[in-house]
């Protein structure tokens, strides 16, 4: 008795065409012997043209196992997706994203024996029969890089390494790939920043200042308990909470604190990397504080710079092997447009 095989369905997106700037539907990676991945374009007639993309693996003996290769392949695509700042949007969770109508999914299944399975934003498991497939609808200038194979060699070498990330470098994983997905590069540093944010250990400060905090957030607690007072309580409770709050050394502190600690690499974005890591810190307090950070070196530069250094970070703290990865130039296209209904 021969038992069916599976595969896995991974769906990613952009929100601008050329980011996979290939000029075909679809192209195949080989990533080990066993394993040939193929990533195709859903809703346009290339992979240039294209904002929405899946990546199918086939040829699994279980559900689980197609499962576990589609999470493996998720955490990589992450990976790369923030080395390269491709600006793609590789889904965490999983999510029925379009769905055929169940009269019709009936009407297939008993006229044609076909199953029609549900459009999912992330990664999806059903039978590599032949016999399944969903329903696909989609309805400038475009800057890419010259020679898009280097995507697919990025999908290789991460697929060859151990990879495994703590719950920080996770979380900051994902907010970093948010970040290059944003067109401002204001908005892209502020993201960037907060998926440093994440990384960041802040120290509990001492005895002696933490019972100064207890002494006065005690003092303002009885002043909102006393109506006879013209402090009101919830204010009282606010200034708790603001003294709460400070029994850890601020994120700044501990950024700086951090960075006198390194020493490699010497510079980051030109500048010492305390420099860096102050130039940083001054320009999200003047954003935060709604002012335009005038700083020598573009918000542009250093936000790339702030997204390598978070991912010096997570490579460091993860103990992930070395991985290098040539990047071409650019090149300028204009893609065609249409509506389109696909079975994929």
């Amino acid at each position: 008795m021969t038992t069916t095989p599976f595969r896995f369905r991974l769906c990613l997106s952009a929100r601008m065409p050329g980011k996979l700037p290939f000029p075909k539907p679809e192209v195949q990676v080989k990533v080990s012997d066993e394993l040939t991945l193929e990533v195709a374009a859903r809703n346009a007639e290339t992979l240039s043209a294209a904002t929405n993309f899946h990546i199918d693996g086939t040829g699994f003996q279980s559900a689980e196992d197609a499962s576990l290769a589609a999470e493996a392949l998720r955490l990589r695509l992450r990976l790369l997706n923030a080395i390269l700042g491709l600006g793609l949007n590789v889904p965490v969770g999983d999510k029925v994203s379009a769905a055929v109508a169940q009269e019709i999914k009936d009407k297939l299944k008993s006229e044609q024996g076909a199953t029609v399975v549900d459009s999912v934003s992330g990664a999806s498991v059903f039978p590599d029969d032949g016999l399944h497939f969903e329903y696909v609808f989609s309805g400038n200038f475009v800057v890419s890089p010259g020679d898009p194979e280097y995507l697919l060699e990025g999908i290789k070498k991460l697929w060859a390494l151990d990879i495994s990330l703590d719950k920080q470098s996770e979380d900051a994983l994902q907010i970093l790939c948010l970040a290059t997905q944003e067109t401002s590069d204001k908005a892209a540093f502020l993201t960037s920043y907060l998926a440093l944010e994440e990384l960041i250990e802040r120290r509990p400060r001492s005895d002696a200042a933490r019972e100064v905090l207890q002494h006065f957030s005690n003092e303002l607690s009885q002043l909102g308990a006393n109506s006879a007072h013209p402090l009101l309580p919830e204010e009282a409770v606010s200034l708790v909470g603001v003294l709460g709050s400070l029994n850890e050394e601020s994120f700044s502190s501990a950024l700086s604190r951090l960075g006198k600690q390194i020493t490699q690499p010497t510079e980051i974005c030109g500048m010492p990397v305390p420099k860096f890591l102050s130039a940083c810190i001054d320009a999200r307090n003047k954003i935060a504080h709604h002012a335009e950070p005038e700083t020598t070196t573009p918000l542009g530069d250093l936000s790339k710079s702030l997204r390598e250094f978070v991912l010096m970070l997570v490579w460091t703290r993860n103990k992930l092997p070395n991985f290098t990865l040539n990047t071409p130039p650019s090149a300028v296209s204009v893609p065609p447009g249409g509506l389109t209904m696909r079975v994929m």
